[in-house]
């Protein structure tokens, strides 16, 4: 008991203390009235067609997902769990925001909890491949503009090999899945035969989320699920890059935009913070100081732009949490 204890304190404690220390440091270097001074160069009407654009990358989420499980229901039906999906992904620590989705498609729309990871991670992958090469895009364009110590080798090739490395697993996976699946069958074999529950547990809960990616292959609906996957990135990246120009941050939109995608390749890996405060601004500052942007002006538009996206995931969430389908 005091062990499972332990490992909650240090689950949700580190990335608190993480948090806490990250944002400490990037706040110590600037005056804090500048966020509030920044976000009130924002109209009214900023506000609401941001907010509006974010209401349409939760229905970009929901369409996706309804095509990725093959469902037959409303994107109606589904609004409201990717809404409130979305809130608990920016508050959580450590990506477990990803455990409402699962929770909420099996007790809403009965989707079995191994479909409904396997469908995250497609998910995840396809948005992992599409972030890479908006990243390197925007690398090959910034080139003249990185400095002599910025480690292009590191942000391109580096980046060009891993997205062709989950290019090809993705294709071998969608166009051999028995081979994949053989494949995955003789390596999880000699797991198998140890006689602990974790270990024999955990190789068959991925051989099963395996076999759900399997499933999805090159047809129609795959074509959907990619088209609102782009939806989705252009959606996120435009209205940002959006509310940065209102705000009157003089930095180029391009760096910006390769702030944005680096950024957002950093958290895809389970390592948030709570509120995703410190982990969310700190690569963004780092990226846009090697341009010249100052540390004060790069981390204002940071935090600002970051409470901006809490703001309007919040009455989302709510909507997602009180919004529940009616009993047939």
């Amino acid at each position: 008991m005091n062990r499972e204890l332990l490992r909650r304190v240090t689950k949700f404690g580190l990335p608190t203390v993480l948090a806490v220390v990250i944002a400490y440091f990037l706040l110590k270097e600037i005056d804090l009235q500048q966020i509030p001074k920044t976000l009130s160069r924002l109209s009214i009407e900023a506000l609401f067609i941001g907010f509006a654009c974010y209401c349409l990358l939760v229905l970009a989420k929901a369409l996706r997902f309804r095509a990725l499980l093959d469902l037959e229901v409303s994107v109606y039906h589904l609004f409201p769990i990717l809404a409130l999906h979305t809130f608990w992904g920016n508050i959580l620590p450590m990506r477990t925001g990803d455990v409402s989705y699962v929770y909420l498609m099996q007790r809403r729309q009965k989707v079995d909890a191994t479909q409904g990871i396997a469908s995250l991670l497609v998910a995840s992958l396809i948005d992992l491949i599409l972030l890479i090469g908006l990243v390197i895009a925007t690398v090959w364009l910034l080139r003249n503009e990185l400095p002599n110590s910025f480690t292009v080798t590191l942000l391109y090739l580096l980046l060009l090999l891993i997205g062709s490395a989950l290019i090809t697993v993705f294709v071998l996976v969608s166009v051999a899945p028995n081979v994949c699946m053989k494949f995955a069958d003789r390596c999880a074999s000699p797991l198998l035969r140890f006689e602990k529950r974790p270990i024999s547990w955990g190789v068959n809960k991925g051989l099963a989320v395996l076999q759900e990616l399997t499933a999805f292959r090159s047809n129609q609906r795959f074509l959907e699920v990619w088209t609102y996957s782009l939806a989705c990135l252009v959606i996120r990246f435009g209205f940002q890059c959006y509310l940065v120009v209102e705000m009157g941050v003089d930095v180029p939109m391009l760096q910006v935009l390769f702030a944005l995608a680096f950024t957002n390749v950093f958290n895809l890996l389970p390592i948030q913070t709570i509120g995703n405060f410190g982990t969310t601004e700190f690569p963004f500052v780092w990226l846009l100081t090697h341009f010249g942007t100052s540390v004060e002006v790069a981390t204002v538009t940071g935090f600002s732009l970051h409470i901006l996206i809490l703001l309007y995931c919040l009455p989302l969430g709510l909507y997602g949490f009180f919004r529940k389908p009616k009993e047939s």
